[in-house]
């Protein structure tokens, strides 16, 4: 097996296998990729195991079909949890699989209320986890080890313009459950003349809404992405990043960006407003848009994919548009710096995933869809995919054991 770090150019020099492997017992990657037709709202979707050979090809003979349009799939331990479609197209069940001797096994499910929109997950313990359910405007508690629904915690009294703030991605500090309020109406954008950031907080130990807090004058919107789990996140001092969506530049006078709330706070932080729309990038000439997948990895860095409005050409829209760019991200300094080495990605594809030190990136470009090694260090990328994908990777995991 190959360590990802500083190993960039001996992934490229490699020839990679053109016989999928199958699964093994020793097979520690969960790999999930979808395939979406061309109006982008229907397609398919595929889960599976496999071992972290690289460089390699795969496909999805191997893989378990899984709804198509969903939340990215939550690990926790040797547990997989897979969300039904967002839109309700799909059975109302929330799914559990569990990796044991390299092979998947489905392990458990919990019924879920008709046009739910589940999308988030955060576990307070081995017997208690939280499920938001954005189409609901609710919180299901649960025990992800018996996937039976113990409570629930009733947001809708938050809903601006409609009784459904949409909670989104959550995170836990310190007792209480930061919940992102992207407050969409109509669809997927927040009111227009609402251009504010909605924060839930809730008590774990009674499961009670302590408060709502709101960030009126940055003109940032839509706090966290609501199937990107890591579109909220702690650095090494407990303080939260949020990265709110804007709208995803559809609507005037709302705005993409980072928030923050300080450690031990539970306010924003005035003194920390980054706005991401029309921000400049260092080695890019055309300006960003909304992030639309961020992974911290330490000392006030990330990795990001940011889509750009200046490259989506007439006729496209949304995820199929091939406008998606791959940055650093320095949050202290408030920079963004492009990533040399990676072509433009549609949206479908821009999966960030942590890999012994370094980074697995994926990419779905014009010429290849795949996942890249990328060194958090220095920055250098593989010159091409150390995993070759059919269809587009929405999940790279490595399990450590």
């Amino acid at each position: 097996m190959l360590a990802l770090a500083g190993t960039a150019l001996v992934f490229s020099a490699c020839e990679k296998d053109p016989n999928p492997k199958v699964p093994t017992t020793d097979a520690n990657i969960a790999l999930a990729t979808i395939l979406p037709n061309p109006d982008g709202m229907t397609g398919a979707a595929y889960l599976q195991l496999i071992r972290d050979e690289f460089p390699q090809n795969t496909n999805n003979n191997n893989g378990i079909p899984i709804p198509y349009g969903g939340s990215y799939p939550i690990i926790e331990g040797n547990d997989i949890f897979v969300f039904p479609g967002y839109m309700g197209d799909s059975k109302n069940e929330l799914v559990k699989y569990t990796r044991n001797n390299g092979q998947l096994s489905r392990t458990g499910t919990m019924k879920l209320p008709p046009n739910s929109s589940a999308t988030n997950i955060v576990f307070a313990s081995t017997g208690k986890a939280y499920l938001s359910m954005a189409g609901l405007g609710k919180i299901a508690i649960f025990d992800p080890t018996t996937m039976t629904q113990q409570g629930e915690i009733d947001l809708t009294s938050l809903g601006v313009s409609d009784s459904n703030p949409d909670p989104s991605a959550m995170l836990l500090r310190d007792g209480l459950l930061f919940v992102g309020l992207s407050q969409m109406v109509g669809g997927w954008i927040p009111p227009q003349d609402r251009p504010y950031s909605d924060i839930a907080i809730i008590d774990t130990q009674t499961d009670k809404l302590l408060k709502m807090i709101t960030d009126k004058t940055s003109g940032i919107s839509m706090p966290t992405r609501p199937i990107d789990r890591y579109s909220i996140f702690m650095d090494e001092k407990k303080d939260i990043y949020i990265s709110c969506m804007g709208g995803f530049g559809m609507v005037k006078g709302h705005n993409a960006g980072v928030l923050r709330i300080k450690a031990g706070e539970t306010e924003f932080d005035p003194t920390y407003q980054w706005t991401i729309t029309g921000a400049a990038i260092s080695g890019e000439e055309k300006t960003a848009g909304f992030i639309s997948a961020i992974r911290y990895v330490g000392n006030g860095k990330a990795y990001a994919y940011i889509n750009m409005p200046g490259y989506y050409k007439p006729g496209e829209q949304g995820h199929t548009a091939i406008a998606d760019l791959a940055v650093e991200i320095d949050l202290y300094n408030k920079t963004l710096k492009k990533v040399q080495g990676l072509d433009l990605s549609n949206g479908f594809g821009v999966m960030l995933s942590l890999y012994k030190g370094s980074m697995l990136i994926g990419n779905s470009s014009a010429k290849a869809k795949g996942i890249y090694s990328l060194d958090i260090q220095t920055g250098e990328v593989s010159k091409e995919p150390i995993l070759t994908t059919v269809g587009n990777p929405i999940l790279c995991y490595y399990f450590e054991k």
